[in-house]
């Protein structure tokens, strides 16, 4: 490994750790959080929150205009550029067309609560929760215009620090609200909760770059402009949030199908299952979107630097992950009953199978991300569409042949599918390669949580941890020195 590789190598084992820091913060507040709500609302407390939740997440991705993802990559080219004009421009474009974001998505929510209400939930009315949710779609539209201007700008002290506020303040806001007014607060937490990450992030949104405020007359005219200015990059972004939806909402009929086919108990487990396994752990790939995918977005148009990203990107998260996920797996029996509480041991076997989707997630996220970063909206739009086509089948078939644990197991068959179709697919399209050594050290990894999620069908105890124990020592000791290999080198 030249210099110049090593120092990007070491760039991304930085910020990877810099973030994985953050989100272990996160991680620690999280599951306070969490086993607040799961010993003052249970499991069926749990599904409606994780019903309620996964609904606006959805509302809120589908009436983003896909600012996210083609704002940071305007602004990004800008920065690499160092045209401190353009970022101006496409700044106040992103803010105008989040605005407008803002109004579309909480007047959606509100005009169509009925309507959503029947969707998701069986019985009662729940119409008005959804309508009292409608300003977090406003809040969470103004969050992702600030956040993608931060990215783009590779404000990465900022991004951490605006996730240790939310953390901070999610744990704060949630737990006097649920002891004092339970299943009532539900709507208020998500609320409280959005609007706390939104002045957060405006707050060093703003001081990176100003907004201009002017008269309201002068704003309305001017706001009229950019939006016309900004249309391109909308149409971008239209594609891409075409496919968030998409995502959003696969995991909404995943829900809303465990619901009707089980009940909201089911529901719950499963979310809590979910939540350990991709949740908690996918906050580790917070360094993708923060630094990753700006800086793949910066050479967008040069394929060889592009593979020697995804190679350097994919090998950092493997090394990094993969002992994780084996004290994970080993661990999980032990500390389910203290994140949550007993009633959540059903999800334990759940969460165990799911862990290994993250070991396909790790090498399909750096993938993935060359299709935003070049800005190819057809093929994303299909590539995601069919993934989260594959991840409702999983999870379906998963649970009509093994319960929840079919579940899990399902979740990670979609996930390796989708790893080898888009892998095939961007290696035609764009000369994406992975290099053999990748290959082969993704392997071994695989191979060695796969022996960890083995052993605990062991049904001797003694034998069950020792065996898990010595595989998780070998993989870390693995990781630990092909780690210090490449920075050495």
């Amino acid at each position: 490994m030249d210099s110049n590789n090593n120092n990007i190598y070491t760039q991304i084992v930085k910020y990877t750790g810099i973030f994985g820091s953050i989100q272990g913060i996160s991680v620690m507040t999280g599951v306070i959080r969490n086993k607040i709500t799961a010993l003052l609302l249970g499991t069926m407390g749990m599904g409606m929150m994780s019903l309620l939740n996964s609904t606006v997440i959805f509302l809120s991705q589908a009436t983003s205009m896909g600012l996210a993802y083609s704002g940071v990559r305007e602004i990004a080219a800008c920065k690499e550029r160092g045209d401190q004009a353009g970022i101006e421009r496409y700044a106040a474009i992103i803010r105008a067309w989040s605005l407008l974001a803002a109004l579309t998505g909480m007047a959606i929510c509100a005009l169509s609560s009925k309507w959503i209400d029947k969707l998701t939930f069986t019985w009662g009315d729940h119409s008005l929760h959804y309508l009292l949710l409608s300003p977090s779609l406003a809040l969470m539209a103004i969050t992702a215009g600030e956040t993608a201007i931060l990215k783009g700008l590779h404000r990465l002290k900022a991004l951490a620090v605006i996730q240790m506020i939310t953390a901070f303040g999610a744990l704060v806001i949630t737990a006097p609200l649920l002891y004092f007014f339970n299943q009532a607060a539900i709507v208020p937490i998500i609320g409280l909760i959005a609007m706390v990450t939104m002045i957060a992030t405006i707050f060093y949104s703003f001081a990176t770059v100003k907004p201009r405020i002017g008269n309201w007359r002068m704003w309305y005219g001017r706001w009229k402009r950019l939006i016309a200015e900004g249309r391109p990059m909308v149409r971008i972004g239209l594609a891409f949030v075409t496919a968030m939806a998409i995502g959003s909402a696969s995991e909404l009929i995943i829900r809303a199908y465990l619901n009707v086919k089980a009940d909201l108990d089911t529901v719950g487990l499963y979310n809590a299952g979910y939540l350990l396994a991709i949740t908690y752990a996918g906050l580790f790939f917070t360094s993708l979107e923060s630094d990753y995918y700006p800086r793949l977005s910066a050479v967008n148009n040069d394929i060889t630097k592009i593979n020697q990203l995804v190679n350097y990107q994919t090998e950092v998260s493997l090394t990094l992950i993969s002992p994780m996920m084996c004290v994970f797996i080993l661990l999980l029996p032990t500390i389910v009953p203290v994140l949550f509480s007993e009633k959540f041991n059903a999800a334990i076997p759940m969460a165990q199978a799911t862990a290994l989707t993250m070991m396909c997630k790790s090498a399909c996220l750096p993938v993935s991300y060359v299709m935003l970063a070049k800005g190819d909206s057809r093929i994303y739009i299909c590539l995601e569409s069919l993934s989260y086509l594959m991840t409702i089948a999983g999870v379906i078939a998963g649970y009509t042949y093994g319960g929840l644990t079919g579940t899990g197991v399902g979740l990670t068959m979609a996930y390796a599918a989708e790893l080898t179709i888009n892998s095939v697919c961007l290696h035609f399209r764009y000369g994406l390669k992975q290099s053999g050594k990748l290959i082969t050290y993704f392997a071994s990894h695989v191979a060695m949580v796969g022996a960890v999620y083995a052993s605990t069908y062991i049904p001797d105890d003694v034998t069950r941890w020792s065996t898990g124990t010595g595989i998780t020592a070998i993989c870390a000791a693995y990781s630990a020195k092909s780690l210090k290999s490449n920075l050495r080198h």
